[in-house]
């Protein structure tokens, strides 16, 4: 090639190569531009920012930040409430004429309801019953007669449908004790809206309750408030009392579970793990509060920089924080939820509200808070106000619950605290929460402040007061009609709606024509009857004692069941007809119409003299079924006095435990029974086996053990007492039949081994009761046969059922067969398997199993199921009584809890002991002011009971 060739060559190669990079320089300017603005279209819709999160999840933490900064519904402002997003369509209207309106809020009128589209839309008070007033041609209208009225009861605390009933492994769901920090789990997820026991609480009035988690963890989880009416779609979100509603216009709550003192400790120490101190559990709740805290802080600070950013350009590196498991207590820092903490001694509950200041969250209600009287200072420190949701009497199981008081609801209301009584379901069977309230107002809380503790006190608690918890209107048609007030012993619903619906479908003639007779004093005023005496006593009166007694103006003297004396004079002189009971160094000196040489023996010892007022006189009650002398707390092995070895051999005679050895007297629970008039118990030893051993029958109030003394031990070998039933299984014994065969083999054998020393052989020949503790019918048919095949080996038993729940059932082969039964409790509840078949009382069943028994003529008693309790069995018998429709007397009521269980252990055989009130004998009673059998009475004085002193004016602690 040329130079000339090469220069052209070079010189077309130069401009292709300009060229190029020209259009080079074009395309990839074009390509740059497009790609900045596809990048920024893409960024902006669904590509990755440079360090992280997708469009979509900043824009889903933006919507959280929305939602936190959203101002919500203040419930409190809601008001003309037109409907009830529960209204169930088709369900007609109620009008209740002439109602006794207890309002929950402090209110009593004579006034008309309706009940319509779910609410209460009209209420006129002081209606008359001719007045007439325009309701739709399908309006139920019913004529209460003034019977009483209150809203529906509140349960703020329960476990039905995470405790259902019947107990068994495959239905409890209440704690999930892998861990004591589980706040992330929910109530509603376990919930059976199968459970038997949602119906029978409803029968109770109880119309709405909040379900917990049990109290084995620290933070127990989510609550979920139900209301107790069934639906047909068997739907859990369904029975949710925020069913429905608009969280546009009605706040949402969340009710969350905590809970702090003996149980996690016992849990996680059984488990080897933290914690088994209260220095653990509060190192965890703060540990866990703080990791909460800071998933807060995190959020917020996500938000506000979210809200500054000025350009597309800005970016976020990490999306909204947030952790499922958090998410609760999160809620709780916002406001969201309500706290409910299980505590009862003094400085649990003052650690959770130091917790609470700490981290700067609201306690709603602390439960239980059997020590909260003894604080209530330190209590008003929290950031807000506590209500105390408690119980009435319920005491003593525990170190913890050891110290409470009975009144402790008035203590606390007196200090501007609010009160809630609450059933701890299924530990209180919560059918009977109206009976908590009225132990409290007997104890001395007012009357309305006692209606509010299950009404309005709990629906404030709840965040819910705008909806439920008092009559007035607009608020949701949960409504209760009475037999008598509510806070009478033994009132029944007779009728219940709930969101309007009627439950039970009491016809409308029963509702208006049902009559109960009242137990009151007078008929002006429930709260002139009761009130100003509770505040009397608890106030006021100072327990004294004396050695010698005037007891004049007395009403009725029950002696026996053959021997009543009753006054004919309402004239409180000395010397007319009126009876009077003298009692002279511990010995009846007279009783009857003509004391006055009684009297003038006396005198120079400077008595006391007491005017019963026309009250009654009883002897001293028994007690049987507790553990009232050998344990003083339930949970604490060393104040009781251990467990007796199992027996499996048949020849076990010399090792049968008995009860007299480990009897240890003066104790709390036995100066509490002995206080209610409770002067002697029938106690059994402790046992894990079938053979308990022998009881011992003593008198509460004794001091002493001693052989030749004559003022305790009332017994020595009261009965032998055995278990039959699954939970009696053991490595030994593996089957109820082994259970069984094993009593067999041992009364049989007995017969052929006579010896005055063989417990066995005294048994089998009928000289000592057998006392056989069982539900199940099944069982105790089992043990009637027993009776008969011992028969034919020359036998003799005599058998006491104690427990008996499906007794009922059996009533006649009971009565023919001489068997006696010791219902205990005395009103029963279908929660063993065994006892499925108990009935639960009007409005649900129109009779009880006691009623059947009775109507039998079944030898009936009643025992004690809870040694709490112990003190309640006067109210026990007047509950049957008040419900018996008057198959009952007073007189055959005195009898369920006194000679009827002195002749079932035959504790009239022992003549050194003349415990029957006659002259010369041992004072053995107890003197009421008014009848014994409802709660307007007070005990005036104590004799007897293993005190030589007279007790005047016992006050319960």
């Amino acid at each position: 090639m040329t130079d000339k060739n090469k220069n052209d060559f070079n010189r077309k190669i130069s401009k292709l190569k300009n060229s190029n990079i020209f259009l080079s320089l074009i395309i990839f300017s074009s390509l740059y531009i497009l790609y900045v603005i596809n990048y920024t279209s893409f960024s902006q819709r669904s590509t990755q920012y440079s360090n992280g999160i997708s469009y979509e999840t900043y824009e889903y933490g933006l919507s959280k930040c929305e939602a936190i900064k959203k101002i919500k519904p203040d419930n409190n402002n809601i008001q003309d409430r037109k409907t009830n997003p529960r209204y169930v369509p088709g369900t007609k209207s109620v009008l209740l004429k002439n109602a006794r309106i207890l309002d929950g809020i402090g209110g009593d009128y004579i006034g008309d309801l309706l009940l319509k589209d779910g609410i209460i839309s009209e209420i006129v008070k002081f209606a008359g019953e001719n007045e007439k007033r325009r309701v739709d041609d399908d309006t139920v209208i019913i004529d209460l007669k003034k019977k009483f009225v209150s809203p529906g009861l509140i349960d703020m605390h329960s476990h039905a449908g995470v405790a259902s009933w019947p107990n068994l492994r495959g239905t409890d769901d209440t704690n999930e004790e892998t861990d004591p920090l589980t706040p992330f789990v929910r109530a509603k997820d376990a919930i059976n809206p199968s459970d038997p026991a949602i119906r029978i609480i409803s029968s109770g009035g109880i119309t709405t309750s909040l379900i917990l988690p049990g109290s084995g963890n620290l933070m127990g989880g989510e609550g979920y408030v139900i209301k107790m009416r069934p639906v047909s779609t068997l739907s859990v979100e369904d029975m949710g009392i925020n069913y429905g509603i608009n969280p546009e216009e009605e706040k949402e709550w969340r009710w969350l579970k905590m809970a702090c003192g003996e149980n996690p400790k016992k849990v996680y120490r059984l488990k080897n793990r933290m914690p088994t101190t209260r220095l653990g559990e509060g190192w965890l709740f703060r540990k866990r509060f703080d990791e909460a805290k800071k998933i807060l802080i995190k959020q917020n600070d996500w938000c506000d920089f979210a809200s500054k950013l000025s350009s597309t350009n800005e970016q976020l590196n990490s999306p909204f924080p947030e952790d499922l498991q958090y998410d609760s207590l999160v809620a709780l820092f916002r406001g969201d939820a309500r706290l409910n903490v299980h505590c009862y001694e003094t400085f649990d509950i003052e650690a959770m509200i130091r917790h609470s200041l700490e981290f700067n969250f609201t306690i709603s209600a602390i439960h239980h808070a059997l020590d909260a009287y003894r604080i209530p200072d330190v209590i008003k420190r929290a950031n807000s106000q506590i209500t105390i949701a408690t119980f009435s009497d319920l005491w003593g199981y525990k170190k913890e619950a050891f110290q409470a008081s009975t009144r402790s609801p008035k203590i606390l209301a007196d200090a501007g605290i609010p009160v809630a009584l609450k059933s701890d379901h299924p530990v209180t069977n919560a059918q009977h929460l109206a009976f908590e309230a009225a132990k409290a107002h007997y104890y001395g809380l007012d009357e309305k402040l006692a209606i509010a503790s299950i009404t309005s006190v709990p629906a404030n608690a709840l965040g819910l007061n705008h909806r439920i918890g008092q009559i007035s209107i607009g608020y949701d048609a949960d409504i209760v009609v009475w037999d008598s007030h509510p806070l009478e012993l033994g009132a029944t619903p007779l009728e219940v709606y709930i969101d309007g619906i009627p439950q039970f479908n009491t016809s409308a003639s029963v509702l208006t024509n049902f009559t109960k007779k009242s137990t009151k004093k007078n008929d002006d005023s429930f709260e002139k009857n009761i009130n100003k005496e509770n505040t009397d006593n608890t106030n006021n009166i100072k327990e004294r004692t004396a050695s010698s007694v005037i007891i004049k103006n007395i009403g009725k003297v029950f002696i026996d069941e053959d021997t009543i004396i009753e006054s004919v004079s309402s004239n409180s002189s000395l010397n007319d007809k009126n009876i009077s009971i003298i009692v002279k160094d511990g010995l009846v000196e007279c009783i009857g119409t003509n004391c006055t040489n009684a009297i003038d023996t006396i005198t120079n010892n400077s008595p006391e003299i007491i005017d019963l007022n026309g009250g009654y006189i009883l002897p001293g009650m028994i007690a049987v079924g507790t553990s009232l002398g050998l344990v003083e707390i339930d949970a604490e092995v060393i104040t009781s006095d251990g467990i007796a070895p199992i027996i499996v051999d048949p020849n076990s005679e010399d090792r049968v435990i008995k009860a007299i050895d480990g009897l240890k007297l003066g104790g709390k629970h036995l100066n509490v029974a002995y206080k209610a008039g409770v002067l002697t118990s029938i106690t059994p030893p402790l046992s894990r086996g079938v053979i308990d051993g022998i009881s011992v029958a003593f008198k509460t109030g004794a001091h002493s053990v001693i052989d030749d003394d004559d003022e305790t031990i009332i017994e020595k070998e009261a009965a032998l007492h055995v278990k039959i039933g699954t939970p009696f299984n053991n490595a030994y014994i593996s089957s109820v039949s082994s259970q069984i065969g094993l009593l067999r083999r041992i009364l049989i054998h007995s017969l052929f081994k006579p010896s005055p020393r063989n417990i066995y052989n005294k048994v089998a020949k009928g000289l000592v009761p057998l006392a056989v503790y069982t539900h199940s019918k099944d069982e105790i048919a089992s043990i009637i046969n027993l009776k008969k095949q011992l028969s034919y080996h020359g036998g003799n038993l005599q058998i006491i059922i104690i427990g008996g729940a499906e007794a009922h059932l059996l009533a006649e082969h009971l009565s023919r067969n001489n068997v006696s039964v010791v219902l205990s409790p005395s009103r029963p509840v279908p929660d063993l398997w065994t006892a499925k078949n108990v009935l639960t009382g009007f409005p649900l069943t129109n009779l009880t199993g006691v009623e059947i028994l009775i109507k039998h003529k079944v030898k009936t008693a009643l025992g004690v199921g809870n040694s709490a309790w112990t003190r309640n069995l006067a109210w026990d018998a007047g509950w049957i009584l008040a419900n018996s429709k008057g198959l009952l007397s007073e007189k055959d009521a005195i009898g369920l809890i006194s000679w009827n269980l002195e002749k079932f252990f035959n504790l009239n055989r022992n003549k050194l002991n003349k415990q029957d009130l006659r002259v010369g004998n041992i004072a053995n009673f107890v003197a009421y002011d008014g009848s014994p059998f409802n709660l307007h009475t007070k005990i005036k004085l104590i004799a007897g009971g293993g005190r030589k002193n007279v007790l005047i004016d016992p006050i319960q602690d």
